[in-house]
């Protein structure tokens, strides 16, 4: 049983109105809901304070982090009048570069994103009379940044902008054709007498979108629940249910206290109120199949704002694979986007610690690739790397690595399994790839590993599974999910322990075994580093053996780079790699008595 635990909170206490920040659905039925979103960069929104200086740009004049502060109104797309199409096949004229021909007069003005500055089109909405600015982004990701670098429009602006995803926007425009939409932006607490509910990024779900049946699947369930309304609640209950392949597995339900406007209640393990944890039993008592975990929120009379009463999120049982991501019907990790913003190196990484891993020897990861033009994906270096991450920190707020963002989490990655991939085929884009290992690998149970898919091409980016959301697991446990490493600046690489958009989920897929299956409890391969790595002339390489040994080199397509006989003191040699070029190369070593190991060396 994986537990994951909440220090003990006050039962009911007041929560922070400016964090309380939604873009809702109000009407019709079929768009009622709260939706992810994205706001402006550098300008301190959705906590923004009206005067602020904090904002690089976007002077907007309206103060969310005051209760009932809200935009509530009805959506039309802005149109300008320009014939054609963009590339993902909207309209020119509706992404609002140039002047606005329709009245936006006291309507929020929707606009796709494509070829223009962000600050310009809300400026030309902003003209033309909206009150507030949504923009479709070009992919299922809400998280891209949105500035103002292009025009300078940004100090000239005063509304509220926000980014939705292309799905979200797919359902909006559609539901906009067939008559009028209502949305909601802003701070909704007060704003509806009675209105209790919950936020997406504040629950616990399952651990994998893709369980493995060689670990134990339970998990702790938790909510965090809040009194939106400006009545008190007396009445309130929460039920959590799984469903799984043979039916309902699990149904607890937790009868609040009452709770005034503006109370929160902690809902979690080691608090006065707590679900039960989910466990079936332990390992092989997690039936194969589809599972599907519902909270729902009842207040006991009509909730007035009903759309954040209801989360759903499924996992899947299987024998092959473990994923942060969902995967399909092929135990194939979903993606349903692809956020980048580097401009050279990239690296998106899924964390892998688990009790029961020495179960598991790993065969291979999968991977979905992706580039804005297919045709640049084809030959491209994509590497994946299998790290035991061994920097000595306890969790995310451990005191010694303040901030949790920072190259000091990072400096312990001792690469155990390197790969790479080059797509032959458009074909390939958007498509999960499977990437084998040279040589399989058994899991040690508790280790910390990072497994990274990499790219050295700004052009090329990694899916992600955006229908799973791990802030409340990251939040409870204090462990990293999905941490990412990107070059922003020439030459500088950082590493940060959130991934995208909070704790995202990637779409990396570990195919795994057991370990008695192929032997590999008990392998001649030994685990060895390379250190500094990357290198410059002179690189150490430590193993725990002694003796002489071989070392053969080749670089990434398997042509032979140099050799040579070493001899290991004390478990360590340095070799000299100051006649190989810049690159990434693959290190054999073969010891005196047939133990063999496998490493990558990046020569800067």
């Amino acid at each position: 049983m994986k537990k994951i635990l909440l220090s003990l909170v006050v039962v009911a206490s007041s929560f922070g109105a400016q964090s309380q920040v939604v873009v809702a659905g109000v009407s019709p039925a079929a768009v009622q809901g709260n939706y992810d979103f994205g706001v402006q960069a550098n300008a301190g929104w959705p906590s923004y304070t009206a005067g602020s200086t904090t904002g690089e740009f976007w002077g907007m004049t309206i103060d969310f982090g005051i209760p009932g502060t809200f935009i509530m109104d009805t959506l039309m797309l802005a149109e300008t009048g320009e014939p054609g199409l963009n590339p993902q096949g909207n309209p020119i004229s509706q992404e609002a570069c140039d002047t606005v021909i329709n009245d936006l007069t006291g309507k929020i003005a929707v606009v796709y994103r494509n070829t223009c500055d962000f600050a310009l089109k809300v400026k030309m909405c902003e003209d033309a009379g909206a009150i507030a600015v949504i923009i479709i982004n070009r992919e299922d990701d809400t998280n891209l940044i949105m500035t103002a670098t292009d025009t300078g429009e940004g100090p000239n602006t005063t509304l509220p902008a926000v980014m939705v995803s292309n799905v979200t926007g797919s359902l909006l425009v559609g539901e906009m054709a067939a008559g009028p939409v209502v949305m909601l932006i802003g701070n909704k607490i007060s704003a509806f007498t009675d209105d209790v509910g919950a936020n997406r990024g504040e629950l616990l779900i399952s651990p994998y979108g893709g369980a493995n049946s060689m670990l134990d699947n339970g998990f702790d369930l938790g909510i965090q629940l809040y009194n939106f309304g400006s009545n008190p609640q007396s009445n309130i209950t929460v039920t959590a249910t799984i469903d799984g392949p043979s039916g309902q597995v699990y149904n607890n339900v937790i009868n609040a206290p009452t709770m005034n406007m503006e109370d929160t209640l902690s809902i979690f393990n080691g608090n006065p109120y707590a679900f039960p944890p989910f466990d079936l039993g332990g390992i092989g008592n997690y039936p194969a199949g589809d599972y599907t975990l519902t909270y729902s929120i009842d207040l006991g009379v009509p909730d007035l704002s009903d759309f954040d009463n209801v989360f759903v999120s499924t996992f899947t049982v299987n024998p092959d694979v473990i994923s942060l991501a969902g995967i399909d019907g092929s135990n194939i990790p979903v993606s349903t986007g692809n956020p980048s913003n580097t401009e050279g190196e990239y690296q998106s990484c899924m964390f892998f610690q688990d009790p029961d891993a020495g179960n598991l020897g790993l065969l291979g990861v999968h991977l979905t690739p992706h580039a804005d033009s297919a045709e640049l994906l084809v030959g491209e270096e994509i590497f994946v790397n299998i790290y035991e991450w061994n920097d000595a920190w306890v969790d995310l707020n451990d005191p010694n690595y303040v901030g949790g963002a920072n190259n000091d989490w990072f400096t312990q990655l001792s690469n155990v399994a390197f790969e790479a991939y080059y797509p032959q085929s458009i074909a390939e884009n958007d498509v999960s790839q499977y990437v084998p290992l040279t040589t399989p690998i058994p899991l040690v149970s508790d280790q910390r590993y990072l497994i990274c898919t990499q790219t050295f091409n700004p052009e090329i980016k990694f899916g992600y599974d955006n229908g799973l959301n791990y802030d409340g697991n990251q939040g409870i446990s204090a462990m990293p999910i999905s941490p990412i490493a990107v070059e922003q600046t020439a030459g500088t690489l950082t590493w940060f322990t959130g991934g995208w958009n909070g704790s995202s989920a990637p779409s990396i897929g570990l195919k795994v075994v057991d370990v008695a299956v192929l032997g590999l409890d008990d392998v001649s391969t030994l685990s060895a580093k390379a250190y500094p790595n990357p290198a410059n002339d002179v690189v150490t390489v430590s193993v725990e053996a002694n003796g002489n040994a071989s070392l053969t080199v080749t670089d990434i397509a398997g042509k032979h780079a140099m050799e040579s006989e070493l001899t290991l003191v004390n478990g360590s040699v340095t070799v000299d790699i100051s006649a190989l070029d810049a690159g990434v190369y693959i290190f054999n070593l073969l010891l005196e008595d047939g133990q063999t190991s496998q490493f990558n060396v990046v020569k800067k």
